[in-house]
């Protein structure tokens, strides 16, 4: 929804309290439409928030973080030539209409002062960003319109700045005076912290920034999973081949077979011949069978070619065998992690999943330096708390959120007197119920099997067998993926899908 006329005024009046006079320090272009100022004031830093485009196109304080890109888009560079240290003189809401001007005085090259002004207009589709000099021609725009689009109001570097046009039944907002004029305005905001922000500003960051970081976690998670489920397909379609050509090497005993009958009756074969006709002494009664021929070879070479198949044959097979194992567990692991984003819950969890997948090798680390920061600061990440249910009988039961926390939960934390549980032959958590040295009450059991059902694909199925056994009887074999691990003397409880009520 875009802001009022009134709401502007509010926001201008609030503005002007907080920045007046404060130094730009910092200018962030996180995304296409989305500008950070972080302006100096009063002793504080406070970060300025300006989206210009869209529904959600607004400019308020805000305290939230924002991830930048690797390079600094070309308006974002314009901007911090410009106004890197300039002051925030003033802000204006032209002619009371959806506009905020920031009124800043900055310093050219040649050391002389400069007037600056940098204009937002919330108008809906032709929201956009204006910085202009002090003669009021534009300096550039982040979104540049020639004269054939916007009534033929033209915003391109060079021209003179025109207010846009005000539409039919427009009404100034009684607000848009300056708080210079009125006689509390200059006053702070009472009643807020000294790291608070002012009212209005946290009202808008409140309705607009909570929707914008899930709908941002919603396309990331998103993204995340079209990038597991490609690589799952393409390891489904290429352990298919795989099967395939391991499924040409079955006949292994009857190469063998042949390959030893031929020896036995090389004697009888003749270079030229094409058909050798002997007794199959492999079976009962020795029925004849034939065996093709290269009447090209001599006997020998015939019996060579034999081996050297059944050798080759051998070898790949014992080859794919290996590979195919191997391919095999890794698309378990990667319909496991989709498993995982399905029940993510916040940007950490995500962010978690994602070092997962770095420190497995199935995502390669990024290419420059900010990527391999951003990677740093995913691996620390990474080590989140598992979640943690206190459950009957004062038993506590934590789950693990993703592979990595499954491994850490069930190989560090646990001690080996606890209790483990999984969701049978399904992708979910580890979940270990802590006995400390105490034999845990079948009501307990339940609740941590009923946790272990939840969070796995068996949340909401009506009955589901959960195995359960001591940690000291699960074992992680040797270089296996994230996750895995093996287990024996377990004993299955069937129980619900469903979370089960927790008492803490």
């Amino acid at each position: 929804m875009a802001l009022s006329a009134e709401t502007i005024a509010l926001l201008r009046r609030e503005l002007e309290q907080e920045l007046c006079d404060g130094r730009i320090e910092k200018i962030q272009q996180p995304e296409k439409d989305l500008l950070l100022l972080t302006i100096r004031a009063g002793g504080e830093n406070r970060k300025l928030l300006i989206r210009a485009s869209g529904p959600n196109a607004r400019m308020h304080l805000t305290g939230r973080r924002y991830e930048n890109p690797p390079s600094a888009p070309m308006f974002c560079m314009l901007l911090r030539k410009q106004l890197t240290g300039a002051r925030v003189r003033g802000i204006e809401q032209p002619g009371g209409d959806r506009l905020l001007r920031l009124l800043l005085e900055g310093r050219s090259e040649m050391g002389d002062t400069s007037q600056l002004g940098l204009t937002a207009e919330f108008l809906g589709r032709s929201t956009n960003l204006v910085l202009t000099d002090g003669e009021g021609r534009i300096l550039d725009c982040l979104r540049r319109v020639p004269p054939s689009e916007n009534g033929g109001r033209a915003l391109l570097p060079g021209l003179r700045y025109e207010l846009p046009p005000r539409p039919d039944g427009f009404r100034e907002s009684p607000l848009q005076g300056s708080p210079a004029d009125e006689a509390e305005g200059t006053q702070p905001w009472p009643g807020r912290g000294e790291e608070e922000l002012p009212p209005v500003s946290a009202a808008l960051d409140k309705k607009y920034g909570d929707a914008e970081q899930a709908e941002l976690q919603h396309r990331r998670s998103q993204d995340l999973q079209r990038t597991v489920r490609r690589l799952r397909d393409r390891q489904q379609r290429k352990l298919a081949l795989q099967r395939e050509d391991l499924r040409r090497t079955e006949n292994l005993d009857a190469m063998l077979r042949e390959a030893e009958l031929l020896q036995a009756n090389l004697y009888r074969v003749r270079r030229g011949d094409r058909v050798l006709e002997c007794e199959n002494y492999y079976e009962e009664g020795c029925p004849m069978t034939r065996l093709q021929l290269d009447p090209l070879k001599t006997p020998q070479e015939n019996l060579a070619a034999r081996f050297r198949s059944y050798r080759k044959a051998k070898g790949t097979q014992q080859h794919l065998t290996g590979i195919v194992a191997e391919g095999e567990k890794l698309l378990d692991y990667l319909n496991s992690v989709l498993d995982e984003l399905g029940r993510t819950e916040s940007e950490k969890d995500l962010q978690e999943i994602r070092g997962e997948l770095l420190t497995a090798g199935i995502l390669k680390p990024g290419k420059n330096a900010r990527e391999g920061k951003k990677q740093k600061r995913t691996e620390r990440v990474r080590e989140g708390e598992p979640l943690s249910f206190m459950g009957p009988d004062g038993f506590e039961a934590l789950v693990g959120r993703n592979n990595l926390q499954n491994d850490s939960l069930t190989g560090k934390l646990a001690r080996r007197t606890d209790y483990w549980l999984h969701v049978r032959q399904l992708h979910g958590s580890h979940v270990i119920l802590r006995c400390e040295g105490r034999e845990p009450t079948p009501e307990a059991l339940r609740f941590a099997a009923e946790l272990a059902a939840y969070y796995s694909q068996a949340r909401d199925s009506g009955r589901t067998a959960v195995d359960y056994t001591m940690v000291r009887n699960v074992r992680k074999p040797s270089g296996s993926l994230p996750g895995r691990v093996i287990y024996d003397h377990y004993q299955t409880i069937l129980v619900s899908g469903a979370l089960p009520q927790s008492n803490a």
